[in-house]
């Protein structure tokens, strides 16, 4: 059995009804399983490695579920993971998915739920679904051209209940800069896309600008990832800028462009995080999206700005 809690709330009111349950009847078997499990959930906190609100964790688990039901037929990943970035993860399956179940084997005691909802399900026969997940800063990582790899784990639940049999893949984890403000890019095809930054006082941070020793009482600021340049295929399909403290006030605006398209057909899908002092923030409905098929040189797409006041972030 596999449940997913979003927030305290939701933990105190399905527990209150469990014991209310229980106290009526013979506690037996389903009792000790009441006692197993009370323990085990848990909201995301700021030490877990997957960083997304939308999952739950079950902590002190035995192991990730895994059943003898094999639907799932591939699972791809992106590219790598930057520490306090995110990555791209589709899973194809024969038969419809109603959970999905994640680990990073060795690194926490638990794995992760992540309910699939419609806007994840990106075709049918087979049924495909793409899930973006965040990372915590403080990730493990190698250096670019030698990553720290992890053995990632995925299984599920059908939408008939049924437990699906685990897949494992390789995770390959970058240690970067994260600053007082990070922002990152991944996107899913062997395309070279760039990420490019602009501060309130109109520097501009790219594969041609990536870096500046910080002006006056401003922090320095660095691109200390560059992926694909130049249809150089790395797979790793992440860069990332971040800033020192202290932060300039003021808006800092985000693009996303097509420098060249490489080895794909279609646009690439892309995700765009921000992370302020350790935490993920949400500044624009465009930090998801794809570019065209028809991508040219230079295409881009303005994701948004990042409005920072005071150092902290200002809706």
């Amino acid at each position: 059995m596999a449940i997913i809690i979003r927030n305290s709330a939701l933990v105190a009111i399905f527990t209150l009804a469990l014991i209310f349950t229980i106290s009526c009847s013979d506690r037996g078997l389903l009792g000790g399983w009441f006692d197993n499990m009370a323990g085990q959930l848990t909201s995301i906190t700021s030490s877990n490695l997957l960083q997304n609100p939308s999952l739950g964790f079950m902590s002190n688990a035995p192991g990730i579920p895994d059943g003898d039901v094999d639907v799932i037929e591939n699972v791809e990943i992106s590219g790598s993971v930057l520490s306090g970035g995110s990555v791209i993860v589709t899973v194809t399956s024969s038969e419809k998915l109603e959970e999905l179940y994640l680990q990073i084997e060795g690194e926490e005691d638990g794995y992760y739920v992540w309910t699939l909802e419609a806007e994840d399900l990106v075709s049918r026969n087979p049924y495909v679904y793409q899930v973006t997940l965040e990372f915590n800063k403080d990730l493990e990582g190698g250096e670019k051209d030698d990553p720290k790899e992890l053995k990632f784990i995925v299984s599920g639940k059908t939408a008939k209940g049924e437990v699906v049999e685990s897949k494992n893949r390789e995770l390959k984890t970058i240690k970067v800069g994260n600053g007082a403000l990070q922002i990152s890019l991944s996107w899913d095809k062997n395309d070279d896309v760039d990420l490019h930054v602009f501060t309130p006082s109109e520097k501009h941070l790219y594969f041609g600008n990536k870096n500046y020793e910080g002006t006056g009482e401003y922090g320095k600021a660095e691109l200390d990832i560059d992926s694909n340049a130049g249809c150089i295929i790395d797979s790793v399909k992440s860069e990332n800028i971040f800033f020192e403290a202290p932060l300039e006030d003021g808006d800092y605006r985000v693009e996303v462009r097509i420098y060249e398209k490489c080895l794909s057909g279609e646009g690439a899908k892309y995700r765009v995080t921000a992370n302020l002092k350790g935490k993920f923030v949400e500044f624009s409905k465009k930090q998801s999206g794809q570019f065209p098929d028809a991508s040219n040189y230079d295409d881009k797409i303005i994701v948004g700005t990042i409005k920072i006041r005071n150092g902290e972030f200002s809706n």
